[in-house]
């Protein structure tokens, strides 16, 4: 067997970079996934569904409250103490990755918000999903041109 780098050096360049390149995508696609998720959920405008329709409004006895008179949104937006935020994580794992709640308390609130919404919040949708492979697909195809370029100098 002839090493690769026997034939040309910049084969083996090639193959080395693009073993790395599976990291990079996962990586890539978890930090896609999770900007389109917060984006959704977290906005100024009140967070929505997973079928996009707007989260229910305050009530007029929260909006009397100290917390729900410093709202300026007319629906939930989720935000609050921005716990709920903070705490959706990408988890990668070697070629994996998903997008979670990484505290007990913000995995309960979530469910109790999904149950007195009657909602899916905290879900992606098919589009949430066509999106990240979409925007993944192309950063993919530009890192791998450019990988070639770089090996082949």
């Amino acid at each position: 067997m002839i090493p690769l780098s026997r034939l040309d050096d910049s084969l083996e360049r090639l193959i080395k970079n693009i073993a790395n390149e599976p990291k990079d995508i996962v990586l890539f696609a978890a930090k896609q996934a999770e900007g389109i998720f917060k984006d959704r959920l977290f906005n100024d405008q009140g967070g929505k569904s997973t079928n996009g329709s707007l989260l229910p409004i305050y009530s007029k006895a929260y909006k009397k409250t100290r917390y729900g008179k410093r709202k300026t949104a007319t629906h939930w937006d989720l935000v609050a103490s921005g716990d709920l935020m903070g705490d959706i994580k990408p988890i990668i794992k070697k070629d994996t990755a998903t997008i979670e709640f990484t505290n007990t308390d913000e995995i309960n609130k979530a469910a109790d918000l999904e149950k007195r919404a009657g909602k899916v919040i905290f879900k992606f949708s098919k589009a949430e999903t066509k999106e990240v492979i979409d925007r993944t697909v192309k950063e993919t195809m530009k890192n791998i041109k450019q990988i070639i370029k770089e090996s082949f100098k």
